[in-house]
């Protein structure tokens, strides 16, 4: 019987990783959090949602910079690094005062110090461990934020209902550092190179009269390239949208149904749906794409947050909100995938986290933006109506502009052998 390929237990762990991530735990905490705040500090959903636009703020400032430490030094060390910081700023929130500036400081805190458990350096573990089953992989290790998403919100909500919101920051603080760094410590590799094995499992090519095979080279534009390239420019503005529309709704979910008389504990088991959804997502987008034009793979996954949009917007609270957070979730899940496969099929793997890098700083920008945005409308509005269907057309936009995207490109400049030093040049 065949053994099974080393990349496959990598792509668990960089999934159990990405659960206990920046990213997964903030989207899926910050809604749980909010009302025990603004009831005890009296602070406005407007003001607490800037604490996202500073974290978007810090992320793509940040983001290029941990791209280029994770090409240099490698993704595993600076992910460890990531995860300890990020238990210790989470837990400091049991802290907190009626000061938003601390409020703030943490946020921003938060982003910098553990961007390091994002996609920028898994997306990169799981690209260099695949190739023809790269999809795959990345819809696998990703699905990681879909697990997160189930299980902070309603670990969060009991633990505030038991302890309070003091002790459940310190409670989700020790489970995110235990979890991923016992995960990414124990399994993760930083390529198959390091094993003596080769990307998809493949086997390793026999010496012929005592010379040993030449290890194959990195390939890829570097940035300066990548950035003349008209293409990458459709695709950071198209995810900047998407950001914008997809994480508005995941965010505002919670808050809304509350609005809409939906008791809390019910809002929250939403959320996980959403989670649940985007697990689907990811895995589905993931195989899709390994077999078909992944714009086009995004594209088809963006149809279904329109109808949720649509359906929210017309005032659904039961069953119908469900359906279009699920909806929305299937979305989440298929463009963040969609975003890391095209990054490494359109610019290489040899300056990848760098390049990724970008686009998830655009995605992160529409992720901070548009939330606060949303919020400020509600307060206006009174109503979430008008700011819906103003995401619809935001992803509809972004749709379009993906059908202008071009094929992969045959080939890319050589690099480092891949079994050299991160970093070398």
């Amino acid at each position: 019987m065949r053994k099974v390929f080393y990349g496959w237990y990598v792509a668990v762990a960089c999934g159990l990783g990405l659960a206990c991530g920046l990213a997964s735990v903030i989207t899926a905490t910050f809604s749980i959090f909010l009302g025990p705040l603004r009831a005890e500090f009296g602070w406005t959903p407007s003001q607490t949602f800037t604490g996202l636009l500073l974290v978007t703020a810090a992320v793509t400032i940040a983001a290029p910079f941990i791209g280029s430490l994770v090409d240099r030094f490698g993704a595993r060390r600076i992910i460890i690094f990531g995860f300890l910081m990020e238990g210790a700023v989470i837990a400091s929130f049991a802290t907190q005062t009626e000061s938003l500036l601390t409020f703030y400081a943490r946020y921003v805190a938060l982003a910098i110090l553990g961007l390091g458990t994002t996609h920028v350096a898994f997306a990169r573990v799981i690209s260099v461990w695949f190739d023809r089953r790269r999809g795959l992989a990345l819809g696998m290790a990703l699905a990681g934020l879909g697990v997160g998403g189930i299980i902070w919100p309603l670990l969060s909500q009991w633990a505030i209902t038991a302890y309070g919101w003091r002790t459940a920051y310190v409670i989700v603080a020790l489970a995110v550092a235990t979890v991923g760094i016992l995960a990414i410590g124990l399994v993760v590799r930083e390529s198959p190179e390091s094993m003596g094995l080769r990307p998809d499992g493949d086997e390793q090519p026999k010496a012929v009269q005592g010379v040993v095979p030449e290890v194959p080279a990195q390939t890829g534009f570097t940035l300066a390239e990548t950035l003349r390239q008209g293409h990458f420019w459709l695709m950071l503005g198209a995810f900047l949208l998407i950001g914008i529309g997809i994480q508005s709704l995941i965010l505002h979910l919670v808050p809304m149904l509350v609005l809409r008389d939906v008791e809390p504990m019910r809002a929250a088991q939403a959320q996980s749906l959403v989670a649940a959804a985007l697990i689907v997502g990811r895995l589905g987008a993931g195989m899709l794409m390994d077999r078909f034009f992944a714009p086009r793979v995004a594209i088809t996954f963006l149809v279904g947050p329109v109808v949720g949009i649509i359906l929210l917007a017309s005032g659904a609270s039961g069953t119908a909100a469900f359906l279009a957070g699920m909806l929305t979730g299937l979305a989440a899940g298929a463009e963040v995938d969609v975003t890391a496969f095209l990054a490494s099929r359109y610019f290489g793997l040899k300056y990848f986290s760098r390049i990724y890098a970008w686009f998830y700083s655009a995605y992160s920008a529409g992720a901070g933006i548009g939330p606060l945005l949303t919020a400020q409308a509600v307060e206006h509005y009174g109503d979430y109506t008008e700011i819906l269907y103003v995401h619809a057309a935001l992803l509809i936009v972004a749709g379009l502009m993906l059908t202008r995207l071009k094929p992969f490109p045959k080939s890319f400049p050589v690099g480092a052998p891949v079994g050299a030093p991160v970093g070398a040049p």
